[in-house]
């Protein structure tokens, strides 16, 4: 590892540097400026990387006050990222950023909108259930933007006839998944009503669920792949509608009362077997692109 100097290298800031997502510029108290990545901040040093993978580590004092605080609250994000839970089921597509929203479901915050059905919460998590006078499944929602995420939550199906996690955007629905008493399934949804565009189911695994256990569902979207597992049950598929920015999700229960518990929600990047892990379920589940 080298050491800049407090002043930057003169013939290091003339090195050619491409703009990546992790790249910004830097500048010093003397105004010369870095484009590089942050890597490290150890103390009073600050690690940066420049995108021909050389690394550069100089006191922190010698940047600007607008780049020590950057600095700063990385750090703060890193930590909190060391610490944030991980999924307790094994990912096939995404590896998990940092955590976007946790919640034991053991209480129910203003955020969340219930326009349909009965919806309560204890000990044991939260309850839904739908209501005859509605003539409408029961949802709850909550706004939040997300894009590439991970989801995971445990659903116990009771009497309900068909549970669902659902996506939107700002104008329709985006996708869901759909676990009834004999099946789990993953679908694009009908982002228009209207026409042309129509919803698109992935393929349809049909298993007994035990209505009276815990079922640990995980949903996977990246780019416009989208996969969801619970246990051994796997549903994907690919579409271009599930690259877009989602603005709304939650829960969505068709008959009697299900109950949900332990949602959490990261932002997801593909990992590195990531393409090839869908390619290789999509032959082996006869899934077509």
């Amino acid at each position: 590892m080298k050491h800049l100097s407090i002043l930057f290298i003169s013939g290091l800031l003339a090195l050619p540097l491409a703009a990546t997502a992790e790249l910004r510029t830097w500048t010093n108290s003397s105004g010369k400026e870095i484009t590089a990545e942050i890597t490290a901040l150890s103390g009073d040093e600050i690690t940066l990387k420049l995108e021909n993978g050389r690394t550069y580590t100089f006191p922190l004092a010698s940047l600007s006050a607008e780049d020590q605080e950057f600095a700063r609250n990385w750090q703060t994000g890193q930590a909190a990222l060391a610490d944030a839970p991980a999924p307790r089921t094994e990912t096939i597509l995404a590896v998990p950023g940092k955590v976007l929203y946790s919640d034991s479901l053991t209480g129910i915050s203003g955020d969340w909108k219930m326009p349909h059905g009965e919806w309560s919460a204890g000990d044991e998590g939260l309850s839904g259930a739908e209501r005859a006078a509605d003539d409408h499944a029961a949802v709850m929602k909550r706004a939040q933007v997300l894009k590439d995420v991970i989801i995971e939550f445990d659903v116990r199906l009771g009497e309900a006839s068909r549970v669902m996690f659902g996506i939107d955007d700002n104008k329709d629905h985006v996708c869901r998944v759909t676990l009834t008493p004999d099946s789990f399934q993953a679908q694009k949804d009908d982002n228009d009503h209207e026409g042309p565009d129509l919803a698109k189911p992935f393929n349809r695994v049909e298993e007994r669920l035990d209505p009276e256990d815990w079922h640990t569902v995980r949903i996977e979207l990246v780019g416009e792949e989208m996969v969801a597992q619970t246990g051994d049950l796997i549903s994907l598929g690919s579409d271009p509608l599930l690259a877009t920015e989602k603005a709304k999700w939650g829960f969505i229960v068709s008959g009697p009362a299900a109950e949900f518990r332990d949602l959490t929600i990261w932002e997801a990047s593909l990992s590195e077997d990531g393409e090839k892990n869908i390619s290789r379920l999509k032959r082996r589940l006869d899934v077509e692109d």
